[in-house]
């Protein structure tokens, strides 16, 4: 090295050094508009996949092969492009999959694929998003759905339970998965079934027909009924319980 060389040498390691910050924050912020405009993308698909849901739940059966086709693409690209796993992304998936067979008998064999599907999307929320009870109780029905009563059962009507005592959606379906499952249910599942039905029952008239109705169609009126406070039955006008 000559010794022009050694004198200019700190000179190109201080212009080196001068410009390697900005060429970091370019970086970065490409990376930041990149991963923001992933996240924007996946913002607009699981959107719609939302609007197919909610025109689902209105209409209350089966959507047709090419509308759900429509949604379970949206829901996909959704999860696909953000960039870390997403608990409301994967819910709404594992509920795209649930409507898929929404109106097939439990066990059914035609509807296995599907419901496994919409497992492997809620046990993925869960691990995402583990305080959110609407979807460790869609987990619950889906292992319903599969008359699936394990531990992963058991965890999942827990953490409902435990999370959304005063989530009146979340109670609803609790008693309505209990009411279905009941022969299968351990005595402290029965418990917590029958709390939800009550909690929902206190919530006003309205939610109390319709766990009567749940009751009903499932066989567990006088399991409802004796649950149930004098009061309670008095003040909610539950007839059938009289």
């Amino acid at each position: 090295m000559t010794t022009r060389q050694a004198l200019n040498r700190p000179k190109r390691m201080s212009a080196i050094a001068q410009t390697l910050p900005g060429v970091l924050v370019a970086v970065l912020a490409l990376v930041l508009l990149i991963a923001g405009a992933r996240m924007g993308l996946a913002g607009v698909a699981s959107y719609r996949a939302e609007a197919f849901i909610s025109f689902w739940e209105k209409a209350g059966g089966e959507p047709g092969a090419r509308a759900w086709q429509v949604a379970h693409s949206a829901a996909q690209r959704a999860n696909r492009l953000y960039p870390v796993a997403n608990g409301e992304y994967l819910d709404r998936l594992g509920r795209v999959y649930s409507w898929q067979q929404v109106n097939t008998p439990y066990a059914a064999p035609a509807a296995q694929n599907a419901w496994r599907a919409a497992l492997d999307a809620y046990s993925a929320a869960t691990a995402a998003r583990p305080t959110w009870p609407y979807t460790w109780e869609r987990l619950a029905h889906t292992k319903l759905y599969l008359q699936e009563f394990d531990a992963p059962f058991d965890q999942a009507l827990a953490q409902a339970f435990q999370r959304g005592p005063w989530r009146i959606g979340v109670n609803r379906e609790l008693a309505n998965i209990g009411f279905n499952a009941w022969p299968r249910l351990t005595p402290k599942q029965r418990q917590a079934t029958l709390e939800a039905a009550r909690r929902s029952v206190a919530n006003g008239r309205k939610e109390a027909k319709r766990i009567l109705k749940i009751a009903e169609t499932s066989g567990r009126l006088n399991e409802l009924c004796r649950s149930l406070s004098t009061e309670l039955i008095t003040t909610r006008r539950l007839t059938a319980c009289i």
